[in-house]
């Protein structure tokens, strides 16, 4: 009865303290990253000329950023999906005020030019293959999406896994905090 009594109670305050972390303000990290090599790639995300870049210098409102590995049976499964993604913000004209790019943890640059290939992918993709990037953003699963606001780098929202309500629902939620 104990244990049954013991369980109930971890189990109840673990409800009562998911608000109270889930409204914990966090923030992108300030540390810079590499440039994409494709110079469309740099002008897209409005970082021309620069070998490194924060994510307050993405020419954009938010940007999502997507972690995901050429490794990661649902980051492959979801690629048309994360494309679609990129598409529809042109297709709505929010292409200017939402910008979309891959961050890869333990991946090199061949492995994400692999994914890129494979699965034409049109948006940037940024490898991260000593996982630093991983590590700074608290070693999440991929594909997880992380929308920030660009003006001081606060995270809006995050998502680990496929789109529950398509690439089209995704971005509605994600325009709706612009």
């Amino acid at each position: 009865m104990k244990k049954y009594f013991l369980c109930a109670f971890l189990v109840f305050g673990l409800i009562l303290s998911g608000p109270v972390l889930a409204e914990e303000e966090r923030f992108f990290p300030e540390d810079t990253l590499n440039a994409p090599e494709d110079e469309a790639h740099k002008e897209y995300l409005g970082i021309e000329g620069q070998d490194t870049f924060v994510i307050q210098d993405v020419e954009a409102d938010l940007a999502i950023v997507q972690l995901f590995s050429m490794y990661c049976p649902i980051c492959q499964r979801e690629a048309r999906s994360v494309n679609e993604l990129y598409e529809l913000t042109h297709e709505q004209g929010l292409s200017d005020r939402i910008k979309l790019f891959g961050l890869a943890p333990g991946n090199s640059r061949f492995e994400v030019g692999v994914f890129r290939d494979q699965y034409d992918v049109p948006f940037p993709l940024i490898p991260d293959p000593d996982f630093e990037w991983h590590q700074r953003l608290g070693e999440v699963g991929t594909p997880t999406y992380i929308v920030v606001k660009t003006e001081d780098a606060s995270v809006l929202k995050s998502h680990t896994g496929p789109f529950p309500e398509g690439p089209q629902g995704f971005l509605q939620s994600v325009a709706e905090l612009l």
